[in-house]
């Protein structure tokens, strides 16, 4: 076997050059344009700071928040049962007859 240095020759045509030079010309205009979005711009700035997921703060304080809604409603609602305009009866669950038909119990009126 003989090793033997082979010069590797390609020819390029106007019209490659020309595809190369328009290729080169919008990848640049590409990186341009995606430079220019990452900066913060004045009206993209707000007063109120953006919510970040895992804020645990933030969550804790919106539990706090809820919290406090629900027991205003049960206070509501414990201010309705004692008020009268509001029953709560106590029926027993299905029962089954011995022939297995369903009996459910009447509420005494």
């Amino acid at each position: 076997m003989e090793n033997s240095e082979k010069g590797i020759e390609v020819k390029v045509d106007l019209y490659t050059r020309f595809c190369l030079t328009a290729i080169a010309a919008l990848l640049t205009l590409l990186v341009i344009g995606l430079w220019a979005e990452a900066v913060p711009t004045a009206n993209q700035a707000s007063a109120e700071p953006a919510r970040v997921f895992g804020d645990s703060a933030a969550q804790r304080d919106e539990v706090a928040k809820l919290q406090a809604q629900t027991v205003e409603k049960l206070k509501e609602l414990i201010d309705l049962l004692k008020s009268g305009e509001v029953k709560v009866q106590m029926v027993q669950p299905d029962q089954k007859l011995p022939g297995g038909e369903n009996v459910t119990p009447q509420p005494e009126q």
